[in-house]
């Protein structure tokens, strides 16, 4: 087998991670109810998505087949306790650490086919952008996590105050 076959072979299974990132995306950004969390996540299914069809694109015009063209997204098969439970969950973070352990698995894949260089450079292009776009994403979920924590504190300060506050009893005229 070639070596430019191998490098197809592994650009077909980045493609296969980075549709599962998608989805990973995706489907976090429909569970976690914290509106900040929500529009990065969608978002950046988003970014993962419009790699992918480029990717794809670029193949295609190489006269390579990819195995996949998309993958499904959603949480349709859920039974009524497993919606109860996403809704109650309040810690958006193990959701948020799937989407990053899937991205890192992407990244690797990135990396061994950049270094690798045997790809056509049309293809060549769309990664080393892609790899850039995230771990600036990485970088930029670091701050919102940091943002939404002080919001969080702040918010919980604020709820402790008005607990705090004190009962002014007002004098009682008493109508004879």
């Amino acid at each position: 087998m070639k070596h430019l076959d191998l490098a197809y072979e592994k650009l077909d299974d980045l493609l296969d991670e980075c549709f599962w990132a998608e989805r990973r995306f995706y489907n976090a950004a429909e569970d976690i109810q914290i509106t900040d969390y929500k529009r990065f996540l969608s978002h950046e299914s988003v970014k993962r998505n419009s790699y992918c069809h480029k990717i794809v694109e670029r193949m295609s015009q190489e006269g390579q087949e990819p195995s996949r063209l998309d993958v499904i997204k959603g949480t349709g098969m859920r039974d009524w306790e497993e919606v109860l439970a996403a809704l109650e969950n309040r810690n958006p973070e193990p959701l948020i650490d799937e989407c990053i352990t899937q991205d890192d698995v992407v990244l690797r894949y990135l990396k061994e086919i950049i270094d690798d260089g045997w790809l056509p450079v049309n293809i060549l292009e769309i990664l080393v952008p892609m790899e850039f776009q995230i771990k600036q994403s990485h970088i930029d979920l670091a701050k919102l996590r940091q943002t939404v924590t002080k919001k969080r504190e702040k918010d919980m300060k604020s709820k402790k105050k008005e607990a705090k506050a004190p009962i002014i009893k007002l004098p009682v005229k008493r109508v004879k």
